[in-house]
Parts: structure tokens; C-alpha cells; sequence
């Protein structure tokens, strides 16, 4: 009976132990995280404030009933001062364009119009006027406070297309 005892005592201690032991690993994974959205909401002003970022996608969602598509190759859309780097495939229906397909979303233009609206919580709006050779297009990128990115695309010359991706600081 008496070994029986003192193994449920170190049992219990040793129980007690790693119990305690998880919780200081929680907490300081807490505040490894908290610093890790404090630097990047700090990365994603500076980005802003310069206009210097990049939006890496890896999914597509056309208009109409393809539905999502995983992209396996790096696609991005940069913003590098007055000037659009738009490298993103194109799914969908093309109203007119040059013989051949054209370049799709493969461009670098300078930037009409960009815009700026803060007033959602936890997210940031940027409207993007672009033109190009080929067409003219709205970019909508929604950043989240998280590095999660939406890339609306609007051109007037084919469908519309989404882009879901996350913000990299240039």
C-alpha cells in the first residue's frame, strides 16, 4: 500500500508540473503573438504611407461557375509608388481584346486614382485606377489587420475576378 501511495503522489506532482508548465508556454505564446500583430499592423502603415507593398495571392475566384481555383505558381499584385505590377492569371470571359488574348493581368501601369478608406474596423480599403495599352481596370485590395488580403479586379474589357492572397511589405 505504500508504494501504491507514493506513486500516485509523484503522479500528481508530476501532473502538477506540466501543468503548469503548458500554461507559462501559453502565456508566452500570447505575447509572442500580440507582438507579432503589433509589428505587422506597424509593417502594414509604413507599407501604406509609402505605397510600397506587394499582395501575394494563391487563390483565384472568377466570375460565374469555375468557383475557386488554387494557384500553385507565385502570383502578386505590387504597389511601388505611383505604379501597379499587376501578375495575376486571368479565368473568365473577355468581352473584347487584342487578337491572341492578349497580356490578361500581366502589366506595369502608372496608377490614375488611388484612394484610401479606413472607415471599416480591422481592415483598410484601396481603390487602384489603372490603365494600360489594353484596357482600363479598378484594383480593390482589402488588407486585413491580420496580413489577410483581398485583390478585386475590375477591368472593362473582361469579367470581373477575386484574388485572396496576404500582404508582404516591399
Amino acid at each position: 500500500m505504500r508504494k501504491t501511495t507514493v506513486i500516485h503522489t509523484w503522479c500528481a506532482l508530476l501532473t502538477m508540473a506540466l501543468l503548469f508548465a503548458a500554461c507559462a508556454t501559453t502565456e508566452e505564446s500570447r505575447t509572442r503573438k500580440a507582438e507579432r500583430r503589433a509589428l505587422l499592423r506597424e509593417q502594414m502603415a509604413n507599407a501604406l504611407a509609402t505605397r510600397h507593398f506587394t499582395i501575394d495571392v494563391d487563390r483565384a475566384y472568377p466570375e460565374g461557375p469555375m468557383g475557386m481555383i488554387t494557384l500553385t505558381s507565385p502570383y502578386d499584385v505590387t504597389v511601388a509608388g505611383d505604379t501597379l505590377k499587376s501578375h495575376l492569371p486571368f479565368f473568365g470571359r473577355a468581352y473584347q481584346v487584342p487578337y491572341g488574348g492578349g497580356k490578361g493581368l500581366r502589366f506595369e501601369a502608372p496608377i490614375v486614382r488611388y484612394r484610401e478608406d479606413h472607415s471599416r474596423r480591422n481592415r483598410q480599403i484601396i481603390y487602384l485606377d489603372v490603365e494600360d495599352t489594353e484596357d482600363s481596370y479598378l484594383y480593390i485590395i482589402t488588407l486585413m489587420e491580420d496580413g489577410n488580403a483581398t485583390v478585386n479586379v475590375l477591368p472593362r474589357q473582361r469579367s470581373h475576378i477575386e484574388f485572396t492572397g496576404h500582404f508582404k511589405e516591399e
